[in-house]
């Protein structure tokens, strides 16, 4: 099959990200993938090895399928030759109506949380081709020993984007170092603009902080496994998948997190900590993984052998089933 996707740019996203790994596995499985972005340029901090194009070329290509996860694109899309037009749901808050009730347009939902708000708001069934994670990309924890050093947490950097809600880690993490607690925060992010990278120099945090910037993406284990715990704070309202919780999972670090993109990920107590969205909050749960080795061990073990199910191989394997059974 000849497959595409329509993407604004190339830099480190999230929804990016999904394509690039899907594409890849694309291309092994003996398909050409086809990334459509205005300048055509491919990414320097991934190692893709699917096609490149801009988007005046989309029209030269009998695509079997397309994809966006921009509603602003979907014009493209379905004007393009592709025998399936998919409008790859990722994000809540979104002007979409239009695109949910046009039966032209096929929809795929990147989680169960983006799947249950299409069905009530919409009305509309949706594909989920939820995930992923490559697994074998992250080393797993080997020790959850805290002796001799601060205890790390760690949590996604992007403080130019509220909604990633690092501001209540910070705030969870200045109150326990406050109250006696050998705590470090770690934090990382790569800034893809001046704007995101002045909030990072501008940032200042009352308790001792790492902030790794520029991290690169195939090393991010090597960070992962520098902490004994991940926190995300993430707004649930606008969340479909959380990246960062699937790849700390993988790394088998214990995790607490808000509601955020895990409703498939996470089952509170068993592989994670499922964590009300408040600083007191998330304050409690750090306190308990920080106290309990056997806690935090038994958390990660199981984050690991449960994350495996949203590989991204198998991610894509069900979205080829999809459009094999649609063609029949």
């Amino acid at each position: 099959m000849i497959l595409g996707v329509l993407l604004p740019h190339t830099k480190l996203y999230g929804g990016v990200k999904r394509f690039l790994e899907l594409g890849n596995i694309f291309v092994a499985k003996g398909h050409r993938f086809i990334v459509f972005t205005p300048d055509g340029q491919g990414p320097t901090w991934f190692d893709y090895k699917g096609e490149m194009s801009t988007f005046s070329r989309i029209g030269d290509t009998e695509l079997d399928a397309l994809w966006t996860t921009t509603p602003e694109m979907m014009p493209m899309v379905k004007a393009s030759k592709a025998r399936h037009k998919i409008f790859y749901h990722v994000r809540k808050r979104e002007k979409i109506k239009h695109l949910m009730a046009d039966k032209d347009v096929e929809v795929f939902a990147c989680s169960s949380n983006i799947y249950e708000y299409d069905l009530s708001k919409y009305g509309r069934k949706t594909f989920k081709a939820v995930g992923g994670v490559t697994v074998a990309n992250y080393k797993p924890k080997q020790s959850y020993e805290v002796k001799g050093r601060p205890f790390v947490v760690m949590a996604y950097g992007r403080i130019v984007e509220r909604v990633k809600g690092t501001h209540y880690v910070v705030s969870a993490c200045e109150k326990l170092y406050r109250q006696g607690y050998d705590i470090k925060l770690l934090l990382y992010d790569t800034p893809v603009s001046e704007t995101a990278a002045q909030k990072l120099r501008d940032f200042k945090c009352k308790c001792p902080l790492e902030f790794v910037i520029g991290h690169p993406f195939n090393r991010n284990s090597e960070l992962f496994n520098r902490a004994d715990c991940f926190v995300s704070a993430e707004n649930p309202n606008y969340s479909g998948w959380n990246n960062s919780v699937a790849e700390a999972m993988a790394c088998a670090l214990p995790v607490i997190t808000s509601k955020a993109g895990t409703l498939d990920l996470v089952e509170d107590g068993v592989n994670a900590i499922r964590s009300a969205r408040w600083r007191f909050c998330f304050a409690k749960h750090i306190k308990e993984l920080y106290a309990d080795e056997e806690l935090r061990r038994r958390l990660g073990t199981a984050a690991r052998e449960s994350i495996k199910r949203f590989d991204w191989a198998n991610v894509a394997e069900n979205i080829l089933e999809y459009l094999k059974k649609q063609d029949i």
